[in-house]
């Protein structure tokens, strides 16, 4: 049996505007129409059901938000990483502007139609003369009582045309199958035969690829799925998982024949095509991507200083640039920047193309720099060490210690004649020239504000604003000048004399000292492959850095960046859960305490009705507003525990879990009467950089998250509000499978590079269809499903989404990388988002055990991103493959590369430990040597490292021992992917092994496992 949803009794004709007003809900007050899409509304037509008021006492009014100033363009979608961070609007963020219109009466309709925008409302959009309004709500108001009103029409530029649709199944429908049309009307339906329907309608026909007025038709049945009818131009949607096959009219084909034709066309998807290829290697992702355009600067602070310095590759200082978020929370050092906190910037005459750019170790925050000038080499090495000096065994300093960067210039002639090397520093204060002077001593004033200090022979030459030192240098003879710039305005006679006795190579010493020692606190990450060492390594001390100390306190907050960024709340939990894999548990604490210090001091943007519980506040430093930051954070807390196992700790944290979790439950209460999709789901509010206020997925998947950890936390330590909690996260985990299931079955399904059609899950329950940019689809899109653990990862929706990420988001036009050769370069250049490391899309490949996958996207996000001379990866390489955007260092992208790495050796999977999971084979041949040292688990630290010979890998293990897991399991991925032919287990033979895995007792304690490929 096959019914259809009935629409519009009125005949329609070819050609004629379309009306989208019954494809929007009526609102409340009778009186406009509200849509789930931005519709391009050319014409209204208002019926009243008696006399209509005279026009000039009735107003149409619309919905404004960020339209007309922010628009998209009518003749193609636009693409590229700018464009990810429009927002196209939503029903709680905007205002009613009253539409400059022309209205027509005739009885008791009214018509209106609209005067060019730029006429009145917007006069400043001179060349945008638009004669619509595109708006998700239109209304009619007046300042008197509206007369009652029948009927409202909302015509837009796209016209109706005759389709005609045909259903091939495989197998004939036994159970009712309802045909629904949205922006469409059905105008007949027959069914031809068992297994083939036929369907007349009228669909929107629009030359614009961005209108929202797509035709789009719903069929249920046993499983429901929706199509959009100008999908079937290109050829037919065909949906093995449905057993069904959608045509145009005229292609008369049964479902066995769009069989056929897939299978002959040998199309794979991108997913399937990285299983049958050789796994990726770090070395051909780094060599695949384009060179590096231009070089990154790197920051320089103190362990949880918040005075921080920028050095570029021209040698040049930048700082004071953070000033404005010190303020935040006031130190000893807020007075002084009070006094005088504008930006500074200080050159010293050197190129931007240094010859040797790297850091001390290739790994310490110390910087050191080669050029080339004039056939003079120079030479600078450049840290931030505190006024009072650094204590290599001593610990952090206070988060508000005076901190000055220390620079030294070694002038060295290498050639064989007499060469001028020269010094010209150079200032800018604020956007000015600041003119410095010298003293007899080097100090550097403006005005009678002290600057900093230049130790060097000889007394500098002022010239146009600019003070120079010059020397000659006989054949390799050399100079030295050291530069110190304090970050603050230093006032008192004592601060003077403690810079000028600030020794350069007694600090360095100091510094390095220090910071080998925090780094050596780290768990440590073993590979064949340099460049992962050495990032791995320095990223410790980016952490340390970036996880800045609250003055006369011992929290810290995580800030994302080191400069501009502050606590966003998700990522900084990135950073903390970091911290805590490599043992660094104290400090993920201090980041803790803070967010429970400030807990319901912020507000998240959205539709929500108080901040009680909120964790968000930071003192100040919380940023973003993303409203995932609360699930985050409460899923943290609850992670440091599952690390630490300190039931102390979580004591004292459980109030403020439980405060947590009582906000989400108040909060999805508020949503529990609603009748539509939005039921039971956390009320509608900010996305990731995305101000527009939705029910979005990610929000919904990381706050459930949250809850459930929460949950699963107090249950821990016996809490009496566990068991609740515990039902709360099972009711929202049900409502929130059921609101994206449903909004899946109204989305139209994508095709895939196989011919093949799978459903698609949106990124908020009301949108039919892909979100507009690549931060809304792609960002913090369905994938979250899989990252959140809401879907089983082996689930068929979770093979549809990683494949649809693959063969249409991560490479694509407008949610992705655009490749010049795709068929050169899809492999190398894939598998990640244009912020390659803070989506976590490494891990859903981890939990399927697609090792190929996770492997490929791993090597290809830090290739892209990793500026090898600084040990850093970028925010964002954009706006191409080669470029650097963002705030640096940014440690919660990095935070997340870093624990990739970790989790290919070492993997919590519930109570049990994984151990080698997704090595590289490469790293596995004969001679290699590769592993983890000191890596904290859920279970306690432990070590595993790698030696491979010729026909036998020894893998040396010291298993956790303060909470053992229920088992282990261990891996051995021979190159050639042969499974095991015997084991050994400290020296005895042992048969629990199987393939590539060898299982083991939790308690195993310290071991050797000696596998072999051929029987012994």
């Amino acid at each position: 049996m096959v019914t259809m949803a009935p629409f519009f009794p009125s005949p329609l004709a070819p050609g004629e505007p379309v009306n989208v007003a019954p494809f929007g809900t009526l609102l409340p007050e009778g009186n406009g129409i509200v849509w789930e899409d931005p519709r391009e509304i050319h014409r209204v037509v208002v019926r009243f059901k008696g006399p209509a008021l005279p026009t000039h006492r009735l107003r149409l009014e619309y919905w404004g938000s960020r339209w007309p100033a922010q628009r998209l363009p009518k003749d193609r979608q636009p693409g590229g990483g700018d464009v990810g961070w429009w927002e196209l609007g939503n029903w709680y963020r905007g205002g009613w502007r009253a539409a400059d219109a022309i209205a027509v009466s005739q009885g008791s309709v009214i018509t209106f139609t609209f005067r060019p925008v730029n006429a009145r409302e917007f006069p400043e959009l001179k060349d945008y003369p638009a004669t619509f309004r595109t708006t998700l709500k239109i209304r009619i108001a007046a300042d008197e009582p509206l007369p009652e009103i029948e009927g409202i029409e909302a015509y837009t530029d796209s016209v109706w045309e005759r389709r005609v649709v045909r259903l091939a199944w495989d197998k004939a429908p036994q159970d009712e199958v309802k045909l629904e049309v949205f922006n469409g009307v059905v105008d007949g339906l027959d069914r031809c035969s068992s297994h083939h329907f036929q369907m007349r309608l009228w669909a929107a026909a629009n030359p614009d690829p961005n209108t929202f007025d797509r035709t789009l038709v719903t069929v249920r049945g046993p499983r429901a799925f929706t199509f959009a009818v100008d999908d079937l131009a290109q050829r037919p949607l065909f949906l093995p998982p449905f057993g069904v096959a959608v045509l145009d009219g005229e292609d008369e084909r049964d479902y066995a024949a769009v069989v056929a034709a897939q299978a002959a066309r040998g199309e794979k998807t991108l997913y399937d095509r990285v299983a049958l290829l050789p796994e990726q290697t770090w070395k051909a992702a780094w060599e695949g991507m384009p060179a590096k355009r231009k070089p990154l600067y790197l920051p320089l602070g103190l362990d949880g200083g918040r005075q921080r310095f920028r050095l570029d590759a021209d040698g040049s200082v930048t700082y004071r640039i953070n000033s404005h978020q010190l303020r935040y929370r006031p130190g000893k050092d807020s007075p002084r920047i009070e006094q005088d906190g504008v930006p500074l910037r200080c050159w010293f005459g050197m190129s931007c193309h240094p010859v040797i750019r790297t850091i001390e170790e290739g790994c310490l925050p110390i910087a050191q720099t080669t050029w080339e000038e004039e056939g003079v080499r120079v030479q600078q090495t450049a840290f931030v060490t505190a006024l009072s000096g650094t204590q290599t065994d001593g610990p952090p300093p206070p988060g508000d210690a005076f901190a000055v960067l220390l620079a030294r210039f070694t002038f060295i002639n290498p050639t064989q004649t007499a060469r001028i090397a020269a010094l010209r520093l150079r200032c800018e204060a604020g956007d000015h020239p600041e003119a410095l002077r010298a003293d007899a001593g080097g100090r550097l004033w403006s005005g009678e504000r002290l600057r900093g200090q230049i130790v060097a022979d000889g007394a500098p030459v002022a010239e146009q604003g600019a003070l120079h030192w010059s020397w000659e240098l006989a054949p390799g003879q050399s100079r030295e000048a050291v530069v110190k710039l304090p970050y603050v305005l230093l006032t008192e006679a004592a601060e003077h004399v403690a810079l000028a006795q600030l020794d350069f190579a007694h600090e360095h010493a100091a510094v390095a000292g220090y910071w080998r020692r925090r780094l050596d606190q780290s768990m440590r990450l073993i590979t064949p492959e340099p460049m992962l060492n050495e990032f791995h390594r320095a990223h410790a001390a980016h952490l340390l850095i970036n996880c800045e100390r609250e003055p006369d306190s011992e929290r810290r907050f995580a800030r994302v960046g080191s400069f501009g960024y502050g606590a966003y709340g998700n990522e900084s939990c990135m950073m903390v859960v970091n911290l805590d894999r490599r043992g660094y548990h104290t400090e993920a604490r201090q980041c803790l305490d803070a967010w429970l210090r400030y807990q319901g001091t912020a507000e998240l943007p959205g539709d929500f009705s108080s901040k009680e519980g909120v964790l968000y506040g930071a003192g100040g430093y919380e940023a973003g507003g993303y409203n995932q930051h609360h699930g985050w954070i409460l899923w943290c807390l609850a992670e440091h525990y599952r690390f630490t196992r300190d039931t102390d700790w979580l004591r004292r944290a459980a109030p403020g879990i439980l405060a947590g979790a009582e906000w989400v439950i108040r909060e999805r209460q508020r949503t529990a009467g609603r009748a539509d999709l939005g039921r039971g789901l956390l009320p509608a509010g900010s996305l990731e950089d995305i101000g527009d206020w939705w029910p979005w997925l990610s929000t919904n998947c990381y706050t459930w998250r949250g809850l459930d950890a929460a949950a699963w936390a107090l249950a821990q330590i016996q809490h009496p509000e566990a068991g609740r909690l515990r039902q709360e996260a099972e009711d929202y985990h049900a409502a929130l499978l059921a609101a994206f299931r449903e909004a899946a079955r109204r989305a139209p399904v994508v095709r895939l590079r196989d011919g093949t059609a799978v459903p698609h899950i949106p990124s908020h329950v009301y949108r039919r269809g892909r979100s507009f940019g690549w931060v809304c689809e792609t960002l913090e899109g369905a994938l979250h499903l899989l990252i959140s653990r809401v879907i089983d990862p082996h689930s068929p929706e979770a093979e549809w989404i990683v494949k649809d990420y693959e063969d249409n988001l991560y490479l694509s036009h407008q949610w992705g990388y655009t490749l010049d050769d795709f068929e050169a370069h899809w492999f190398g250049r894939g598998g990640m988002s244009m912020q390659s490391c803070l989506l976590l899309d490494v891990e859903p490949y981890l939990y399927r055990d697609d090792v190929k996958h996770a492997l490929r996207a791993l090597f290809n996000a830090i290739a892209v991103g990793y500026f090898p001379d600084v040990r850093m990866i970028t925010e964002h390489a954009l706006p191409n493959m080669g470029d650097w955007r963002g705030d640096h260092y940014k440690s919660s992208d990095e935070s997340n590369a870093a624990g990739w790495l970790r989790q290919i050796f070492a993997r919590e999977a519930g109570e049990e430990l994984l151990l080698g999971q997704a090595v590289p084979r490469e790293w596995l041949r004969a001679g290699q040597r590769c592993g983890v040292e000191r890596a904290a688990t859920h279970f306690g630290p432990m070590s595993l490292i790698y030696e491979a010979g010729e026909e036998q890998i020894t893998a040396r293990l010291e298993a956790p021992r303060r909470d053992p897991p229920r088992s282990i399991r261990l891996r051995f991925r021979e190159p050639g992917g042969r499974p095991l032919a015997s084991v050994t287990v400290s020296g005895q033979r042992w048969t629990d092994f199987q393939g590539e895995w060898v299982r083991l007792p939790g308690d195993i304690g310290a071991t050797t496992v000696v596998v072999h490929w051929r029987e012994r």
